[in-house]
């Protein structure tokens, strides 16, 4: 079965080609390459989408690897559009425009106007760095709390307040707008709101986790049409338009809704210390702590006895404290540490060496 989508949209196709560029920016694999030469072939309309995200990210080697889209086989127009965007970025970098954007999150500001119906809509991307967090209000007054390394895509207009979470992790306090649901999606799936509070974090390509702290919201195939605002938010939370799930409920999200946890409120507040600049371990294997570790640091762990990886560690750590944390393991866990660089550092158990 084919994996490619038809769009019946044009917000779609814009959606979609964001998060083509964002895939562009992390690297493609052999196979993501052949579903992206398809899924530019299919349509002018696609190519044209893919091209207006790129004029959004400013990004040279995003870039350069579009162009490898478009050989000289391809039409001139699309050829000559690609070279534009990149003689468009070489200009930018020439002129240290971005220097002006160095350790900070990169936000972009473009109005697009839609000559079919003469509604502006607001597009913004939203980005941090590794060790970076940002808080962010946006123009309904929501707020956006983003963890480190993230991306993602704001779209506003007079009709909808959408957002794509592209990667990374970040937690959504909405401004109640009955006329307006906020959405965000995040692989296949998308969640759906009008005033309430949740957080998410993207955890690969296809899956994020969904941690609901106020009021409710609705799970669903980011295919799925949208009910009248009315009778989105029902009491039956299992509904023909996805699943409800409120204040104190945790899943997992990867096409179906996988099973929910209840939450305690001390919970909760272990799920969002990274807000506090902490991250909180209860007893998970060492491999998953480190993993967790990275997303804040560009150190990396190596371990030199595989039966290590499943030791449990809890505790409590700052974002970003690697002397702190390897101080706990040594005197809490026995695990001794060797630095072999300024970014690189082999965990073993205390005495094995």
């Amino acid at each position: 079965m084919s994996n490619i989508r038809q769009f019946s949209s044009k917000d779609d196709l814009e959606e979609q080609a964001c998060l083509w560029i964002s895939r562009l920016d992390r690297g493609l694999s052999a196979s993501e390459k052949q579903t992206l030469d398809a899924w530019v072939a299919a349509s002018q309309a696609h190519r044209k989408a893919l091209f207006d995200a790129a004029s959004l990210w400013d990004d040279m080697s995003v870039l350069n690897e579009l162009s490898g889209l478009f050989p000289q086989t391809k039409t001139k127009q699309d050829s000559g559009r690609v070279k534009r965007l990149v003689n468009q970025a070489r200009w930018s970098v020439a002129a240290g425009f971005m220097l002006a954007v160095v350790g900070v999150s990169l936000i972009i500001n473009h109005v697009i106007f839609q000559p079919d119906t003469s509604i502006a809509k607001t597009v913004e991307q939203i980005r941090t760095g590794v060790g970076e967090q940002k808080n962010v209000v946006l123009a309904d007054g929501s707020e956006l709390h983003v963890n480190t390394d993230s991306l993602l895509s704001v779209t506003y207009s007079n009709a909808s307040r959408d957002i794509v979470l592209l990667k990374g992790e970040a937690h959504f306090e909405v401004a109640h707008d009955e006329g307006r649901p906020f959405t965000v999606t995040a692989g296949e799936n998308r969640v759906t709101a009008v005033g309430t509070a949740f957080n998410m974090q993207y955890v690969d390509d296809q899956a994020f986790e969904l941690v609901v702290t106020e009021g409710k919201v609705l799970v669903n195939d980011r295919f799925t049409p949208l009910a009248d605002n009315e009778s989105l938010f029902s009491d039956n939370s299992e509904t023909a338009r996805g699943l409800l799930m409120v204040a104190g409920e945790k899943a997992k999200v990867k096409g179906d809704v996988e099973a929910r946890n209840n939450l305690t409120q001390t919970d909760i507040d272990d799920d969002l210390a990274w807000q506090k600049g902490m991250i909180v371990f209860k007893g998970e294997p060492l491999s998953a702590v480190l993993e967790e570790i990275g997303r804040y640091t560009p150190v990396r762990f190596s371990v030199q006895d595989p039966a290590l990886k499943q030791r449990r560690v809890a505790g409590y750590f700052r974002v970003g404290d690697i002397d702190g944390l390897l101080s706990a393991l040594k005197n809490s866990f026995n695990i001794e540490h060797q630095k072999l660089g300024e970014s690189s550092i082999l965990l073993s158990t205390a005495g094995s060496s």
